[in-house]
C-alpha cells in the first residue's frame, strides 16, 4: 500500500510570452513588409519565432516535470529559419510554427506544471518515522531496548502477564535515562495498562494513561480530532510502533525477531492510510 503526493510546480505566466512574441514578429514583419515595403521585413517573424522558441525552452525546463518535444524547439526553429532555406522567410511557414509552439507552451503549462506522483510506501514511512524520532533513540541503552522489545512481542504473541512484567522492568530502567524520556514511559504505561486488562479479558474503554501533546511529534500517526474515533486505540497503535522503533534501533538482540515481524506494524500504518490522507490534504 502507498501514500500518494502531488506537488505543483510554480505559476507561471511566461507561456503568454509565446504566442505573444511569435505572432507578435510575425505581425511587425508583415507591416514592413506589406505597408513600409522592405523586403527583409520577413525577418522579424523569423525572430520573433526563435525567441519564442528559446522562451518555450525557458518554461519547459523550469516545470517540475521537462517535455522533450518544447525542450528542442530551439533546434527546430534553427533548421527551419536560420540554416540557408527559402522555407523560413514563408509566412505560413512562420504562422504554422508560432501556432505550433503556442500550443505546446499551453501543453506545457498544463501538463507539466506538476510533479509525478510520487508513490511513499508505509515501509518508507516507517523508516522515515525511526530517522524523525532518532534523537530519543540514542538516548536508550541496549538492555532497557531489549526489555521494551521483549514487552512488544510478547504483548503481540497474546503473553500479556509476561509483557506486563517487562513493562515494569523497562520502566525501572528508565530512571537512570537523561533527559527523562517521558514519552517511552507514556508507552510503556499504556502496553501494560492494556496488557493487564488483556490478561483478564477485560478490555480498556477508558485508560488511565494516555500521550499528552508534547509527545506529538514522537507518535508516527498524527491525526487532527475529526478523524479519530477511538483515542485509546490510536494511543495503543501509536504505542505499538514507537515501541517497535525502540526496539529494533536499541537491542540488537532482538532485530531479527522484529524484523521477522515488521509487517504487522505495517498493517497499523496501513489501517490509517485514507485518514492519513485526509489529514494532509487539509
Amino acid at each position: 500500500m502507498t501514500t500518494n503526493t502531488i506537488t505543483p510546480g510554480p505559476a507561471s505566466r511566461l507561456w503568454m510570452a509565446v504566442p505573444a512574441v511569435s505572432f507578435g514578429g510575425i505581425g511587425i514583419g508583415l507591416l514592413l513588409m506589406e505597408v513600409v515595403e522592405f523586403s527583409y521585413g520577413f525577418w522579424a517573424g523569423i525572430a520573433g519565432c526563435v525567441i519564442a522558441s528559446c522562451l518555450l525552452f525557458y518554461q519547459a525546463y523550469s516545470k517540475p516535470r521537462r517535455d522533450l518535444v518544447s525542450l528542442f524547439t530551439p533546434l527546430y526553429a534553427v533548421l527551419i529559419f536560420l540554416l540557408p532555406n527559402e522555407v523560413g522567410s514563408m509566412v505560413i511557414v512562420q504562422v504554422v510554427f508560432a501556432a505550433t509552439i503556442s500550443l505546446l507552451s499551453v501543453r506545457v503549462e498544463k501538463l507539466f506544471n506538476v510533479k509525478k506522483t510520487e508513490k511513499k510506501t508505509m515501509k518508507q514511512m516507517l523508516n522515515e518515522y525511526i530517522m524523525r524520532i532518532e534523537p530519543l533513540l540514542s538516548r536508550v541503552d541496549e538492555e532497557t531496548g531489549h526489555l521494551v522489545a521483549q514487552a512488544l512481542l510478547r504483548f503481540k504473541f497474546g503473553l500479556y502477564e509476561s509483557a506486563t512484567d517487562n513493562c515494569n522492568k523497562a520502566l525501572d530502567r528508565l530512571k537512570a535515562i537523561e533527559p527523562y524520556p517521558g514519552v517511552l514511559e507514556r508507552a510503556l504505561l499504556i502496553l501494560r495498562e492494556r496488557a493487564s486488562g488483556l490478561a483478564i479479558s477485560r478490555v480498556v474503554t477508558y485508560p488511565e494513561h494516555v500521550f499528552t501533546e508534547e509527545d506529538s511529534e514522537y507518535l508516527a500517526i498524527h491525526l487532527p480530532e475529526n478523524l479519530i474515533d477511538d483515542p485509546a486505540t490510536l494511543d495503543l497503535d501509536n504505542t505499538l510502533i514507537l515501541l517497535y522503533a525502540v526496539g529494533i534501533e536499541t537491542s540488537p538482540l532482538d532485530e531479527q525477531a522484529l524484523e521477522e515481524h515488521q509487517r504487522f506494524i505495517i498493517q497499523i500504518l496501513e489501517s490509517y492510510k485514507e485518514k492519513l490522507a485526509k489529514a494532509a490534504a487539509t
